[in-house]
């Protein structure tokens, strides 16, 4: 269900597990679809379609896009690094 993690500074972090699992008490249609949901995952797992969906994970557009403009930042300054001593003078 939950999973912990400690850092040097003296913090404790509770994660979920499954973090796109709902949290409290599920009405019993909702229990039921989950249940069903679950059966049809596990019965079909050798299927490619469903090891691709197992596997993803979504990210929100806003992340998304500010990993996108720091990979882009990082490979700029390296490249202007490497730029910069190839024809600079010694």
């Amino acid at each position: 269900q939950y999973v912990l993690s400690g850092s040097d500074d003296m913090n404790v972090r509770i994660w979920k597990a499954r973090a796109s699992q709902q949290m409290g008490q599920l009405l019993p249609r909702e229990q039921k679809k989950q249940d069903y949901l679950n059966a049809l995952k596990k019965r079909f797992a050798g299927t490619a379609e469903i090891k691709k969906i197992t596997r993803h994970r979504h990210l929100p557009k806003a992340l998304l896009n500010s990993k996108k403009r720091k990979v882009e930042a990082v490979d700029k300054q390296r490249r202007k690094d490497k730029n910069r001593r190839k024809y600079t003078k010694p």
